[in-house]
């Protein structure tokens, strides 16, 4: 008796795969969430350089204090008027168990003589650029 004849594969649809990708990046995140928690409580931040600009940076932190205890998260975001001049806009958000918090924003503007010289800051407001 003669095996029947063997069937060509079935083609997946490109959906599925991105599906599977898509939830395999989700599962990585969630194993790495304790590894960041654990260095989030040693180090009390977590800081990330967006550029070269003075305070462009991501950070996390950690509120331990008597009346707040949370997490503190802000970005920057860069405007740059000319060559060697540029502001800086940092937003900060809250996300508090104990205690209240605003959100809010600030400006820091900076210039400097050069290229490679150092940026110096010029005016600081506690309102959007």
């Amino acid at each position: 008796m003669l095996p029947p004849p063997a069937l060509p594969p079935s083609r997946r649809s490109p959906l599925r795969r991105v599906g599977c990708g898509l939830l395999l990046v989700i599962w990585f995140a969630v194993l790495l969430l304790p590894c960041a928690l654990i260095v989030l409580a040693v180090q009390q931040e977590i800081v990330i350089s967006q550029g070269s600009a003075p305070g462009q940076q991501t950070r996390l932190w950690l509120i331990s204090e008597a009346d707040e205890r949370g997490f503190g998260l802000s970005t920057s975001t860069v405007t740059q008027t000319s060559d060697n001049a540029l502001c800086v806009e940092t937003d900060v958000r809250f996300l508090l168990w104990t205690g209240q918090a605003e959100p809010l924003s600030y400006c820091e503007c900076y210039v400097r003589a050069g290229a490679d010289a150092a940026w110096s800051l010029t005016s600081s407001t506690s309102a959007e650029c």
